[in-house]
């Protein structure tokens, strides 16, 4: 595996990791984030061996994902907008296995962890923001 490959799976280990400790997340979200980072993991071994029929199911496993209830972390017009770069990503990559085309698929899967990253950054300001108001009226207090 290369060191690209290794630094985006510690990233995207890592931010699922720091999300899924975050206070406000549901069983049910934090199961299918897991179950995104699985596949995620052996969506990258698809890409890199040029094992399409592994990449078409794991890219599909991924897409229905996006269907389960604890996908819906927030009910925000930007989550929507994340959500929909993480689907369209998938999408890419169902197409490249359809062409078996290595390069696209390997750019494919870096949009779809670049829109993982980014809607957990995301989602970690939203709850950050959620929550500032109760630290300043804490500290208003003392």
């Amino acid at each position: 595996m290369s060191a690209r490959a290794r630094f985006v799976i510690c990233c995207v280990v890592l931010t699922v990791a720091s999300l899924s400790t975050a206070e406000g997340q549901t069983a049910q979200t934090k199961q299918v984030m897991q179950q995104k980072l699985a596949q995620s993991q052996q969506l990258l071994a698809a890409v890199v061996t040029s094992n399409w029929a592994a990449l078409t199911q794991r890219t599909q496993a991924l897409e229905s994902l996006t269907r389960q209830p604890g996908w819906q972390a927030l009910q925000t017009t930007d989550y929507r907008t994340y959500t929909a770069a993480f689907e369209k990503a998938t999408q890419a990559l169902a197409a490249a296995a359809q062409q078996r085309d290595q390069r696209t698929a390997a750019t494919a899967y870096n949009q779809l962890v670049t829109s993982c990253v980014e809607c957990h950054r995301y989602v970690a300001r939203s709850r950050i923001a959620a929550d500032r108001p109760a630290i300043g009226r804490s500290a208003s207090l003392r």
